[in-house]
């Protein structure tokens, strides 16, 4: 896919490259499509690594990181699976957008 493929033959030398130094040979891949045109490039999932990277991820982990936090929002989570449901069953015809909604 044009990438370019680095074996490591050394124990040593996979855990200095993967563990030690995992930030400065790790990254997200760039896709211009999701990123660029339809504006999703800030979304944790296409976030470089970097400080924002890391601000990002300890937000998102503190929203709904543990499941004692999602225990909070179950009760908003079931009444919108219901309106979801309840607007799916009167007008099937326009599905994409009670998803899209």
């Amino acid at each position: 896919m044009g990438k370019h493929i680095v074996v490591l033959n050394f124990v040593k030398a996979a855990i200095e490259m993967l563990d030690k130094k995992s930030s400065k040979y790790s990254d997200r891949p760039i896709l211009p499509m999701c990123g660029e045109l339809v504006g999703c490039k800030y979304g944790l999932a296409l976030l470089p690594y970097g400080n924002l990277f890391r601000e990002t991820r300890r937000q998102f982990h503190r929203s709904i990181g543990t499941h004692a936090v999602m225990k909070a929002y179950h009760d908003i989570e079931q009444l919108e699976v219901h309106k979801f449901l309840r607007r799916v069953h009167e007008r099937p015809e326009q599905l994409a957008m009670h998803i899209r909604r």
